[in-house]
């Protein structure tokens, strides 16, 4: 499971509250309770819906992989295989808005006949 803070500097972090907000206040999202988060103790939030995962991807992770007011444990190519298969889940902190995601790739898929490009 890897995870994503926007944290409260972070220049997408009203848009991350609002996302959250909006979960929170329409009650079609799944609570999540969850006992530790990497360094975060016990939080409550809520899955992310199919029908709403656009939102998350919306918010395009992967401009702010250089930013020092966004967290996480991905790297660029990690941030960029995000899309509407990846299970999210959506918790606020007291540090900012936490996104966590399960199912992404940890390294690049093998391709060609040989599991190279060959060009």
């Amino acid at each position: 499971m890897h995870y994503g803070l926007f944290t409260e500097q972070s220049r997408k972090s009203k848009a991350a509250k609002a996302l959250y907000e909006l979960l929170r206040s329409r009650g079609r999202a799944e609570p999540v309770t969850s006992d530790k988060l990497n360094e975060w103790p016990g939080q409550t939030g809520f899955q992310v819906p199919g029908s709403d995962r656009y939102r998350v991807l919306n918010l395009r992770f992967h401009d702010e992989h250089l930013s020092p007011y966004f967290k996480t444990d991905m790297n660029l190519f990690h941030l960029l295989m995000i899309d509407e298969r990846t299970e999210i889940a959506v918790f606020k902190t007291n540090d900012g808005i936490l996104f966590t995601f399960d199912g992404l790739p940890d390294n690049p898929q093998k391709f060609g006949l040989h599991g190279h490009d060959t060009r």
